[in-house]
């Protein structure tokens, strides 16, 4: 095989691709080289292989055909219209929450296994939410987002099929309770006064006290529900508790709230870059948060990014090429056939990834 070599996330592998080298996990060979590649390979490969990137032959049709983008930009806009229809149904599911009613879960039920039987395109999915949302809907793009997370986060932790469903349904759950505090605080400009932010952190007493009396609600879902924003140090609320007194949806959900939130523009803050964003995860709350679903968190995430493509803050555009787990907001970056390593060039940072 006398063919080009090309370097590759291992998100972007697709069928009918040529492996070029031996992919070797622990002295033992996981897939030879010059095998042309199927679905099921592809898995195995993103499932078991270490490395983020490999190389496949540039001959391969795959590599260079319109269709294959083509393909990608299609599934990344099918997951955005199923996003929104979530978020629309959010929305009216919200609003019903005002008649102080008992909520009729049907609909999250629906989206839960929606989510775990059919969206398996992970990297659209992250895409998606990684991109820019609309201010105004934060908070019902929210339960969206922090559901899909979770979701992925369980599936990462290998739970099992009825706890990823209770999982799912918890996230979906977690800030329903901001329904409850007055708007005015909610989409306040600047900076809370200690009252008003008093006010806000009632939400997860107020989403407990919506479901708490729905007949045959997993008692699970309850308690991730109400204790979402407790830290293993005892700092977080509402009721201050530490390590193995906080349930387990509760820790996972934390993780991926906070992530989302980091993630989104709000009306006093800007968001920030997700690989940042793990970053911060990764170093800084390292007390506040389980640490081996923060590990697994961040090592899964930061795979999904290899083969964005970013913005510097020179205004240049390249493509993620290799990210250091130790150094996750310094990724390689290719731009035009040249590697620029932000470790090394420290005035260079990302600004903005691209949609």
């Amino acid at each position: 095989m006398t063919s080009n070599l090309e370097s590759i996330s291992i998100y972007e592998l697709k069928p009918n691709m040529i492996l070029a080298e031996n992919l070797i996990v622990d002295g033992t060979t996981l897939v030879a080289k010059e095998i042309t590649l199927n679905s099921s390979i592809i898995k195995k490969i993103i499932e078991f292989y270490p490395s983020n990137t490999i190389h496949v032959y540039a001959s391969g049709e795959e590599l260079v055909a319109p269709s294959s983008q083509n393909s990608r930009e299609q599934s990344l806009i099918q997951t955005e219209n199923t996003l929104n229809r979530f978020s629309n149904k959010i929305d009216i599911f919200l609003n019903s929450l005002q008649k102080d009613s008992e909520p009729d879960l049907t609909e999250i039920k629906i989206m839960s296994k929606e989510i775990l039987d059919n969206l398996n395109d992970y990297g659209s999915i992250i895409k998606n939410i990684t991109n820019s949302k609309n201010i105004d809907e934060y908070l019902t793009r929210h339960c969206v987002n922090v559901a899909l997370l979770s979701s992925l986060l369980g599936k990462w932790l290998n739970l099992p099929k009825n706890e990823l469903t209770m999982l799912t349904h918890t996230a979906f759950l977690s800030d329903i309770g901001k329904t409850k505090v007055n708007p005015t605080i909610l989409n306040k400009p600047s900076k809370l006064t200690y009252s008003e932010f008093d006010e806000v952190k009632k939400h997860s007493f107020y989403a407990y006290d919506l479901i708490k009396n729905i007949p045959l609600l997993d008692s699970s879902i309850i308690s991730g529900v109400l204790m979402h924003h407790e830290r293993l140090n005892g700092s977080g609320y509402p009721l201050g508790l530490k390590e193995d007194k906080i349930s387990t949806f509760a820790k996972i959900i934390a993780i991926t709230d906070m992530f989302d939130a980091m993630t989104s523009d709000r009306v006093y803050r800007k968001k920030q870059n997700p690989l940042k964003v793990l970053e911060v995860l990764q170093h800084d709350c390292i007390d506040l948060l389980d640490y081996n679903y923060i590990t697994t968190f961040v090592r899964h995430m930061s795979n999904y990014y290899t083969g964005e493509m970013v913005k510097l803050n020179n205004g240049l555009i390249g493509k993620i090429i290799k990210i250091d787990i130790n150094n996750i907001s310094k990724p390689l970056i290719s731009i035009d056939s040249n590697f620029i390593d932000l470790q090394v060039e420290r005035d260079l940072f990302i600004t903005e990834f691209q949609p």
